[in-house]
């Protein structure tokens, strides 16, 4: 298999992160989407990354239809539980994306000031948006699991991105029980070899 991803994108970190932890053979590429080159392009006309070619030629694309193929064919849905077993957990997962792509398009904001055209308004949207989540995430007790799931696997993704791109963003007031189990679990080779930095 190969995997098309970027470094520093906390999609592409979620399915290299699962990769390490099911200890699979995979290529990974280090691709920018914005080149879109031939190759991603043909394995995702969207242009975007990750993008996972199997070992027949298809493609996966979407950061979560790839960890749930991964999961399923390589772990026995131990990442994301069978389907219907936990719908909390499932809307913890959508919870902890939706916060991904909320950080994600706050450093599009931010690129975009170099245009002259950054959103005062999108920017405090997305900024609210991400610390209500992580709140949120703390009223749950999502920092309270024992185990390694995909849901604290993409907690991980979401907590170092915005260390590592929104830094003023001060998350940890506001969740100091997720900000203490995100401090010792961020240190596991799974998620040390695939910060982002």
């Amino acid at each position: 298999m190969k995997l098309l991803c970027s470094a520093p994108s906390p999609y592409s970190r979620l399915v290299r992160i699962i990769v390490r932890y099911l200890e699979l053979e995979v290529e990974e590429v280090s691709t920018n989407p914005f080149d879109n080159g031939d190759e991603l392009l043909r394995g995702n006309p969207l242009g975007q990354i990750p993008c996972l070619f199997l070992s027949d030629g298809a493609a996966l694309y979407d950061s979560e239809v790839i960890s749930r193929y991964l999961d399923v064919t390589h772990a026995k849905s131990q990442l994301f539980g069978a389907p219907g077993s936990d719908w909390h957990l499932q809307c913890q997962f959508s919870l902890i994306k939706g916060l991904i792509d909320s950080a994600v398009k706050l450093r599009q904001e931010q690129m975009r000031e170099d245009e002259g055209v950054r959103s005062p308004f999108w920017t405090a949207r997305y900024e609210q948006a991400l610390l209500r989540g992580i709140r949120e995430l703390e009223r749950q007790g999502a920092g309270n699991r024992s185990r390694i799931d995909a849901s604290a696997m993409a907690l991980v993704c979401l907590l170092d991105y915005v260390d590592f791109r929104h830094p003023s963003l001060d998350w940890r007031k506001l969740a100091p029980a997720t900000a203490l189990w995100f401090e010792e679990v961020r240190e596991l080779p799974v998620f040390a070899q695939t910060r982002p930095g």
